[in-house]
């Protein structure tokens, strides 16, 4: 018999996919492809019979970020070299633990995650989670340069248990599971305004587990990529950022720049602009309320041209930034009127 957890109420996140739905002859294949594209590419070991194989998935993004809820039948998901190695964007998998328990092996170590507990994989390494009664668990995919941690640190903190001993990492559980759970967030928020407070809470997380003052510690050129990108990030409202400025920063050329980046998957200029474009975008979207222009957003985030931002922007959303702002003031006319409704309606 399988042993199958309820499933979650998820609602923030969009149904991705239900093995309920996928043609019984196909189910496993179908998972298996359907999972992957939803985190990242893995292998899955059931632990069930094909016909007791029970497995919804719901996702949603905030920003570049990616979030997976899983409830699953008894089952492993295997990470193999060959598939790490062939991920085109290096990332971090951040999990946190709802229901049931998961043992987990990465770097040569395993842990056993109950309710609560965190984990950090490193998507670029093989590793392997198996689940023998079923599991429910939220996942949070951060491209590796966003969060900005080198080799050795990430070494020292994926596969281990991140729980009750450590206070950030139960803060950062319980904001995961508010933010992946509460449906008024996608009601009455836009989501991208989480992408960093995210990064963030999860950096914060690895440096209290390391310890204070560990990452500091390294070697000034194993932190080189990150202090680049820690730099870039502060100014990239700037107008005149350029991979020159950045190098002069950093007391380096700007051959060894993008020779340091390079070995981190980052290509500078599009980082830029795609990170730029984003923040254009969650700014558009508060101006539904601020009330701000589009050229004066285009220009604050380093866009000197205003038609060349719409081209772009349209290109990277498929919408312009006219229209995203209009659909944001539906959004939060709706919302407003909601609210009044219900105002009038206790008054009463």
């Amino acid at each position: 018999m399988a042993h199958l957890l309820p499933p979650d109420r998820n609602g923030s996140l969009a149904e991705l996919f239900d093995t309920a739905t996928m043609p019984p002859d196909d189910r496993l294949r179908r998972l298996q492809d359907a999972m992957g594209r939803a985190a990242v590419p893995i292998e899955i070991q059931h632990h069930v019979g094909p016909d007791e194989v029970s497995v919804q998935g719901s996702g949603g993004r905030l920003g570049r970020l990616s979030i997976l809820s899983l409830t699953t039948t008894p089952m492993s998901v295997r990470r193999t070299v060959r598939l790490a190695r062939a991920d085109p964007e290096p990332s971090i998998v951040v999990e946190l633990q709802l229901a049931g328990s998961r043992s987990v092996a990465q770097y040569n170590r395993r842990t056993v995650l109950s309710p609560g507990d965190l984990v950090l994989l490193d998507a670029r390494r093989p590793y392997l989670t198996t689940s023998p009664r079923g599991s429910r668990q939220h996942a949070v995919r951060v491209p590796r340069a966003d969060l900005a941690l080198t080799d050795h640190a990430l070494a020292r903190v994926a596969g281990l248990r991140l729980g009750p001993r450590n206070p950030v990492a139960n803060l950062a559980a319980a904001y995961l599971a508010r933010l992946v759970g509460d449906d008024r967030l996608a009601a009455e928020a836009d989501l991208d305004v989480f992408e960093a407070p995210t990064i963030e809470l999860i950096r914060a997380v690895v440096a209290t587990q390391l310890g204070a003052g560990v990452l500091a510690q390294e070697p000034l050129e194993n932190t080189l990529a990150l202090r680049i990108m820690e730099f870039t990030r502060q100014h990239l409202t700037d107008p005149d950022l350029s991979a020159a400025k950045i190098a002069a920063a950093q007391n380096i050329s700007v051959r060894h720049l993008y020779t340091t980046l390079s070995r981190s998957g980052v290509v500078l200029g599009e980082w830029i602009r795609v990170r730029r474009l984003e923040g254009c975008r969650r700014e558009l979207a508060r101006s539904a309320v601020s009330g701000r222009t589009i050229s004066a957003i285009a220009h604050a985030w380093g866009f000197g041209d205003a038609t060349h931002f719409s081209r772009t922007f349209r290109e990277a959303f498929g919408i312009s930034p006219r229209e995203w702002r209009a659909l944001h003031q539906n959004k939060h006319a709706l919302t407003r009127s909601s609210i009044d409704g219900a105002v009038a309606g206790v008054a009463s």
